[in-house]
């Protein structure tokens, strides 16, 4: 008897622990029901700012698309020869000269002296730096500024000079629009080595963004396509007879 009536007095305490752990899980459920209520509210005046936001990118991303977008060739020629040393590495060079013979051991000539090879030599004169076109002014020659880069700029009909540029087309990339701007006013006459895939820099101006790529020149005497009219190779100093200032600035600094 005293068995059974513990199990009756457990299974109550029992019941009684569910009931009230119900009655407190109510509770809970309708004050998160309040919260996610008030969240459901907060998210939606944020889907309002969002697609607000979303609204305004896409305005934006539709007038930047209005941009048109051009790839342009800069083809240069290499120096080719060593430019000579500045004055302070000259002077350090004798120096450095001077120093060593100081301390330098004379030897016997029977050791040293050549037999019969200088007699031999052919006369060697080495190629002037200077050439004819560098005093006659002629920028339409890649024979000038031997020690400098050169960069190509052409002349079109209306009398403008700068870099060639192509359109953009869809499913090619920029670099191949670069390259149909080389073929577009050289044809096949020119041979260039494309440095990289990614563009050197790029100039915005009132009709589009030009995204340039550097050709180093291989071989070929240039032949202009129609359009163009007049060609110069010149330095990036001289880059700034053919361009404004802020685009001469980006053109140093970039090449």
């Amino acid at each position: 008897m005293f068995r059974q009536a513990l199990k009756a007095a457990r299974r109550a305490r029992a019941q009684a622990f569910r009931h009230s752990l119900a009655q407190r899980r109510g509770h809970a459920n309708a004050n998160r029901g309040t919260s996610c209520a008030a969240s459901a509210l907060g998210a939606c005046r944020d889907g309002r700012s969002t697609a607000a936001s979303s609204a305004r990118s896409y305005v934006a991303a539709s007038a930047a698309a209005n941009n048109s977008l051009y790839g342009s060739m800069l083809v240069e020629r290499i120096p080719v020869v060593i430019p000579e040393a500045p004055a302070w590495e000259r002077e350090y060079k004798e120096w450095s000269e001077a120093r060593r013979d100081k301390f330098r051991v004379k030897l016997p000539d029977q050791i040293v002296e050549a037999k019969g090879l200088l007699d031999n030599l052919p006369d060697f004169e080495p190629a002037p730096r200077e050439t004819e076109a560098d005093r006659t002014g002629d920028r339409s020659t890649l024979h000038r500024k031997l020690p400098e880069f050169l960069f190509l700029v052409v002349k079109e009909k209306d009398g403008k000079w700068g870099f060639p540029k192509s359109k953009h087309d869809d499913g090619e990339t920029m670099r191949q629009t670069a390259e149909r701007s080389l073929k577009a006013f050289a044809g096949d006459s020119l041979e260039c080595w494309v440095v990289g895939n990614a563009p050197q820099g790029h100039y915005e101006t009132a009709d589009g963004t030009t995204f340039y790529y550097r050709g180093s020149y291989i071989e070929g005497e240039l032949e202009l396509q129609d359009g163009y009219v007049e060609h110069a190779w010149v330095t990036k100093e001289e880059l700034g007879e053919y361009f404004d200032a802020n685009h001469h600035d980006l053109l140093k600094r970039m090449l």
